[in-house]
């Protein structure tokens, strides 16, 4: 028997598993022991990618929001240090948290962000992207969106972006140009973007819009566009391995250095498999990646690439804080898939897409939910609910062949399954 341990909240489900049923744990790689950060910094900010160099001038510089950790509080004081060196004063210096359609932070989140020596030394700004006030209009993309971007952000003088590349479910990638927008961007901006996900010809979810695509991508192709009326000065982005050690760190100009971010994402978190299997088990990677549904089904997305069409999953999301959105489970007030694509063509709103991607995956194989969500919403969903592993596994048994093969998934928020070529 395999013992298996895996994160649900803040503790632990452990289980057993018989050998003969277990293809693989599906593991994604860690980081090597490195240098301090500090010095990695300065290396990294003098060997930036283009040449591209930090000029010694008044710097708004972006941030991730409390939901993307990009190891912030240990980067900014190098960088803060660096602009210094340039001549560039305190006074001179702003943070822009890019919170995109997110609510804002509190101070006590800020200075879990950036650090207590940095938050109490500069002036830091939140984006509000229903602030319309705050907003400027720069242009249309090719596909006629408007690009409503933060007025800081467009008239600063120097706009640094600080980032971390991660996998993303429908825009290829997390990071780079997307600190941008939808970070800094206007509501119907980000909400117009998301709706490129939904294929008009298919009634689903876009083909290309899916984890490590860029090209032919065209929420990607889309935020590329609107890039084009905003100057972005530097780039510096981390990838943060599964265990939250720094696995790379990348700067220079904006697309150069993300491109090779997420190559470096791609070795960490992409791990082939031979084949899908019958019945997958997945955690998220406990708290806060389990913390509500939304979260969850960035590890049900993942986990669901290793599961054959009509298998089964068996997901652990202890989902403390509910489904994340109303905005989210009202989408599930549709009774067929097919109405949920039209009132989504009609009238897009943001989560709709999570919403689609989740309907579709319970249409194709069977979901146990191990949560603390009310019954009768994971059956609204399209999902099996459990209130335990054993009752989930008892659940999925009933509909595995004797001979089953399965997959485990630690943290599957962060592993992708590919199909070995």
């Amino acid at each position: 028997m395999a013992f298996i341990s895996l994160a649900y909240g803040t503790g632990d489900c452990d289980f057993e598993l018989p050998d003969n049923h277990l293809l693989a744990e599906l593991r994604s790689r860690n980081s090597e022991p490195s240098d301090s950060l500090g010095s990695l910094v300065e290396r990294c900010l003098d060997e930036a990618v283009d040449q591209r160099r930090i000029q010694g001038k008044p710097s708004l510089i972006v941030i991730p929001d409390k939901t993307r950790n990009c190891a912030a509080r240990s980067l900014l004081p190098s960088l803060v240090a660096r602009l210094q060196q340039l001549g560039v004063s305190d006074g001179d210096i702003t943070f822009m948290l890019a919170n995109g359609s997110h609510t804002a932070n509190s101070a006590k989140e800020i200075r879990a962000i950036v650090g207590e020596s940095v938050a109490s030394r500069f002036k830091f700004l939140q984006h509000d992207s229903k602030d319309a006030g705050s907003l400027v209009n720069v242009g249309r993309t090719r596909r006629g969106i408007p690009v409503l971007v933060n007025r800081k952000v467009v008239e600063a003088e120097q706009v640094l972006v600080v980032g971390t590349a991660v996998h993303h479910y429908f825009a290829g990638y997390g990071g780079g140009p997307k600190m941008i927008v939808p970070g800094c961007a206007g509501y119907e901006t980000i909400t117009r973007n998301h709706a490129l996900t939904i294929d008009q010809e298919s009634g689903g979810i876009h083909p290309q819009c899916r984890p490590g695509m860029l090209s032919g991508n065209p929420v990607q192709d889309d935020i590329r566009d609107a890039l084009e009326f905003v100057d972005v000065d530097f780039l510096l982005e981390t990838v943060l391995a599964a265990d939250g050690q720094l696995a790379g760190l990348f700067s220079g100009e904006l697309y150069s250095a993300h491109r090779l971010a997420c190559a470096r994402v791609d070795e960490l978190f992409k791990v082939e498999i031979p084949h899908r299997a019958d019945l997958v088990v997945a955690s998220c990677g406990g708290f806060p990646k389990d913390i509500n549904l939304i979260q969850a089904h960035k590890a049900i997305h993942n986990a669901f690439q290793a599961v054959r069409p009509g298998g089964v999953m068996i997901v652990l999301a202890e989902c403390s804080q509910g489904g994340g959105s109303e905005t989210f489970l009202e989408w599930f007030d549709y009774p067929s898939q097919d109405e949920m694509v039209a009132a989504l063509l009609r009238n897009y709103k943001l989560n709709g897409t999570t919403a689609l991607a989740l309907r579709m995956k319970a249409r194709a194989a069977r979901i146990v939910l191990v949560s603390e969500l009310e019954p009768d919403i994971v059956r609204k969903l399209g999902l099996v609910p459990a209130q335990n592993f054993a009752s989930a596994w008892q659940l999925a048994i009933k509909h595995l062949q004797k001979q089953f093969t399965s997959y485990v998934v630690p943290n599957a928020s962060l592993t992708l399954p590919v199909i070995a070529q």
